[in-house]
Formats: C-alpha cells, sequence, structure tokens
C-alpha cells in the first residue's frame, strides 16, 4: 500500500524548514510544534514506527534515504518531493552541523574559514573528491540525487532550496498542487510566515532556554547548546564561488559538473 508523501533530501539541503511549511498548512491549528517530526511530518530516522497523530489524515514523512525499494518507507511511498541544494552549499552546513556535534572543534582549525587551517581543507577535498561523502544514512551526494532522480517508480517533484528560500509562496503553492493538497491561499501565507529561519530560530532559542526536547533540543546535546551553538545556522549560498579555491572549483567541476549544469544553471561548472 502507498500511503506515504515523502520529504526527500540529501541532510542538510533544507528539508526542516519544509517540513515546517508543510506543518503550518496541514495540521498547525490543532498540533504541538514540539511533535512536528515525531507525529506529523515524521522523521523516518528519528521514528521509525511512523505513528501518526492524525493516522487517517495525511501521512507525510521527511527522509534522508536514497531511493531503493527496499529503504524503510520506500515500498509506501505514493509521491515524493525532492528538495536539492547545491552541493558545496551542502558541504558548509555539513561542516557546521560537525562541529555542531562536536563542541571541542575550537580554535583557527575548526571555525570553516578556509584561510585559517588545514582541517576544513581536508575537509572540502574529501567532500568534493567522493562527490559528497559524509552521513552514512544518505551515502554520497551524487548518488543519492541520482538515485531519485534516475528512477520511474515514484512521481517526484523537484525543488531547489534557493528557490524554496527565495521564492517559498510559490514554490509551496507548487508543492501542494504536485500533492492534491487544496490549501486556502491564506494558511499558506500563515505558513510561509511561521516557517522562515527567524521562526526556526526562535523555537530552536524557546527550546534551549527550557531545556525541552523538541524539534531541535535534545539532552544529549546539551554541552553544543551550552557553547553556543545553534541547529539553526548560516543558510549556506554560493559557497563554490566565494570559498573554494581555483584548485577546488575544477575539482568540483569535474566531479559534480552533470548535476551542476543540469540542476543549477549559471552556478559551478555551468558558469564557465
Amino acid at each position: 500500500m502507498r500511503d506515504l508523501i515523502s520529504l526527500s533530501a540529501f541532510p542538510k539541503s533544507g528539508v526542516t524548514y519544509l517540513g515546517f511549511l508543510m506543518f503550518h498548512c496541514l495540521f498547525g491549528d490543532v498540533a504541538d510544534i514540539g511533535d512536528l517530526e515525531k507525529t506529523y511530518v515524521i522523521d523516518i530516522h528519528a521514528w521509525p514506527a511512523l505513528r501518526f497523530a492524525a493516522p487517517e489524515g495525511r501521512r507525510i514523512i521527511k527522509s534522508h534515504f536514497p531511493f531503493a525499494p527496499g529503504r524503510p518507507g520506500v515500498r509506501r511511498t505514493a509521491k515524493a518531493v525532492y528538495l536539492i541544494r547545491h552541493p558545496v552549499d551542502v558541504m558548509m552546513s555539513a561542516w557546521d552541523y560537525r562541529r555542531f556535534l562536536n563542541p571541542g572543534m575550537t580554535g583557527a582549525d575548526g571555525d570553516g574559514n578556509p584561510t585559517d587551517g588545514t582541517t576544513f581543507r581536508h575537509f572540502v577535498h574529501r567532500w568534493l573528491a567522493t562527490g559528497g561523502e559524509e552521513f552514512e544514512v544518505a551515502g554520497s551526494w551524487l548518488r543519492h540525487v541520482r538515485s531519485w532522480m534516475d528512477q520511474s517508480e515514484i512521481p517526484v517533484h523537484l525543488v531547489t532550496y534557493t528557490d524554496l528560500v527565495d521564492h517559498p509562496s510559490r514554490e509551496l503553492a507548487a508543492i501542494l498542487r504536485f500533492l492534491d493538497l487544496p490549501v486556502p491561499a491564506e494558511r499558506q501565507a500563515m505558513a510561509v510566515e511561521r516557517s522562515g529561519m527567524a521562526a526556526m530560530a526562535a523555537l530552536e532559542a524557546e527550546e534551549v532556554r527550557n531545556r525541552r526536547t523538541g524539534v531541535f533540543y535534545r539532552p544529549e546535546l546539551a554541552r553544543s547548546y551550552e557553547g553556543g551553538r545553534r541547529f539553526v545556522n548560516k543558510g549556506h549560498r554560493d559557497c563554490y564561488a566565494t570559498l573554494l579555491t581555483g584548485e577546488e572549483r575544477a575539482l568540483a567541476d569535474r566531479i559534480f559538473g552533470t548535476e551542476l549544469s543540469t540542476y543549477f544553471p549559471g552556478a559551478g561548472a555551468a558558469a564557465g
């Protein structure tokens, strides 16, 4: 039985933001935002039993799995929204997330500035050379994208991170049409207002202040939060142009060139 809608993305591509938009469109009036990924737009990695708060309603999951029939949730997925983000911007968010999980990374070699140490540059080279390997659950960025975009078993709606952030109303409306979910325009506007970076950061700050487990805060992350680090971060953009060296850009073009030209015209190899 195909009864799931999957919000699918490689990690650090912005799918939490997409989950917020869907939550506020479909559940916001009667739901606790703290349960967003537990019972409404369920994070299949954290809550694989998929116990939906409204089992008779739309069943939406958030997934970082690549497409494969044997992966959890895939055989039950009727439609998927695939969120894609420039691989070098994903790389920078992955770097921030690595530091978030490892609060001991401090000083010149851990601040993410490409001029201040070798640790970051080694990270960059490995990311580029492997096609974006950092998260075991997802495989490489390249394989993840190709797995979803090359399959024909599940209908997929593609949206880029930059389009979703820059034109949330337009992109949300297109997603809802694809999913056959009639949502009044005023409710869509409310969802956009309640789901932006500032709103997510405010929710994270509230959870941290109250040490309340929710969308972001977990007790096991207390040390990171006490050190001032946050999950909701910078929303990196244009990192290909601003952070890579010439040699690294050449490597990125060689490894990611086909995808850069296809999904990010005007960036990376497509701009050359």
